[in-house]
């Protein structure tokens, strides 16, 4: 990457300059007094709580990392992770505190790194970034910097209470031009697809009414008998030796790193995992397998993770695999984002469907969201009602 080098001088009415840089090693401490300050000590992002995880990060090419100072007081913070292979980035992190937010400091700190990575450098072709849903803020902000809205992540983390995300991208035109037209998806996902669709001026996508082994909801899915492997450095290497085969050549996570092993004892399927105990957050990362139905090993590792107190599990799917996308929903994982261009491989870009299973109770008292993330919602509740609740009565009437 070519070399980093990010700074701004804001003039604040009433208070010395505050200056927006890259992070030292040496802010890591003030910088987490400041998450500390706003969210309480239950933020869940590893990046913040773990110094030798922040200091990596800091040191290292493939983020940058802004912090806003001002009088030696860490007052702004926002990370964006790059990964320069599939010319994608991910902006997480952002947070000011209270009493600066007047000063547009996220919206500075975004601007900054999105114009250098997009424009300037010309390192990405896409920047996504997951906004939460307590205020109205993150998503106006995102908004305002030219993001499109793709979906929802219902109940996917958990910091005082489960939360539901938002999902939202940043899209270069080479993105798009890149993309491979006419997505293959079931009825269910056209609902999403035409929500993003009308943003971004999209072609009507072929739908495809394919039945599979486990449509037929009175059929009970058999489950593969998993157990488990959590050694970090052993699920590091291995992975870095694993390729993804089967089914799992169609999934996509990005800027995930599996800490869990999912294993057969004949080992003949291995699913990878991220997971998070703190917010009881998992996402499937990629495996290998000789087992024939995807839904098999979705409602499998859908059992085994709601066993060790998970409250949500994702999977993303290519937007070209209607097989697998009924699977997915033949096991009760239920779109709620559609994600154009997500998925490079080689000169072209796929995009990709996000699914979720979700153990808790959906609440969404609390949720705060604008326009069309409503009806993402709304098609989601629609669809979970469909699948949790309306399959009983059909099966009872008949």
């Amino acid at each position: 990457m070519a070399h980093k080098k990010i700074e701004k001088i804001i003039k604040a009415e009433g208070k010395q300059d505050i200056i927006i840089r890259l992070a030292r090693v040496a802010d890591m401490r003030r910088i987490q007094m400041l998450y500390a300050e706003v969210y309480g000590a239950a933020y869940p992002i590893p990046i913040i709580a773990d110094k030798d995880k922040m200091r990596s990060a800091i040191e290292n090419d493939e983020y940058y990392w802004l912090v806003a100072e001002c009088q030696g007081r860490v007052i702004g913070s926002l990370v964006y992770s790059v990964d320069l292979l599939y010319r994608n980035s991910k902006a997480f992190g952002a947070v000011v505190s209270q009493e600066f937010r007047k000063h547009d400091l996220a919206f500075t700190m975004m601007k900054l790194v999105l114009d250098d990575i997009t424009q300037t450098k010309d390192l990405v072709d896409l920047v996504y970034a997951t906004t939460r849903t307590a205020n109205h803020a993150p998503q106006k902000l995102t908004e305002s910097l030219g993001f499109i809205k793709l979906g929802i992540f219902p109940n996917t983390h958990k910091v005082q209470d489960n939360e539901t995300h938002c999902l939202t991208a940043y899209f270069t035109d080479r993105a798009l031009q890149r993309r491979r037209t006419t997505p293959v998806i079931i009825p269910e996902i056209a609902p999403f697809y035409e929500i993003v669709r009308r943003q971004i001026n999209l072609e009507p996508a072929q739908l495809s009414e394919v039945r599979r082994d486990y449509s037929d909801h009175k059929q009970k899915i058999p489950l593969l008998n998993f157990e488990t492997i959590t050694a970090t450095e052993f699920i590091k290497h291995r992975w870095k030796k694993t390729k993804s085969n089967s089914f799992f050549e169609n999934i996509f996570m990005p800027f995930h790193e599996p800490n869990l092993i999912l294993i057969t004892p004949d080992q003949g399927t291995e699913v990878y995992i991220t997971y998070s105990q703190k917010d009881k957050y998992s996402v499937i990362v990629g495996g290998v397998t000789n087992e024939k139905s995807f839904a098999v090993v979705l409602e499998s590792v859908a059992q085994q993770v709601s066993r060790m107190d998970m409250s949500y599990v994702e999977v993303i799917i290519d937007a070209y695999s209607p097989e697998l996308q009924r699977d997915a929903l033949d096991a009760r994982f239920i779109p709620s984002a559609y994600f154009p261009s997500a998925k490079r491989m080689e000169d072209k870009r796929y995009d990709c469907v996000v699914f979720s299973r979700t153990f808790d109770i959906l609440d969404f008292r609390n949720v705060r969201i604008i326009s069309l993330y409503k009806n993402f919602l709304n098609e989601y509740l629609k669809l979970w009602r469909e699948n949790y609740i309306e399959l009983v009565f059909d099966s009872e009437q008949k």
